[in-house]
């Protein structure tokens, strides 16, 4: 469908225990971008992002990574993980 774009989000570690699923196919509007993914992760899991305890990656990169945050557009196939902040030495 050209007026939608799908995306799979994952969620990894304890965000997995969160949500009680790996991952799900997300239907959004075309010209949805990452605020009303955002938007979506808050209304359905109560996630608020950005934050500090969620790193939130677009296709390998950190939203806030891309120049645009969060009115970067998302397109059909994107990839989002979801993970709590790793820590280590």
């Amino acid at each position: 469908m050209e007026d939608s774009v799908r995306v799979q989000i994952k969620y990894l570690a304890s965000l997995r225990d969160r949500t009680g699923c790996r991952q799900e196919e997300v239907t959004f509007p075309a010209g949805a971008t990452l605020g009303d993914v955002a938007g979506w992760l808050n209304r359905r899991y109560g996630f608020s992002l950005p934050n500090p305890q969620v790193m939130a990656i677009l296709n390998g990169r950190g939203w806030e990574q891309f120049p645009a945050r969060l009115s970067t557009e998302i397109r059909e196939g994107d990839v989002i993980a979801l993970f709590p902040p790793l820590a280590g030495g």
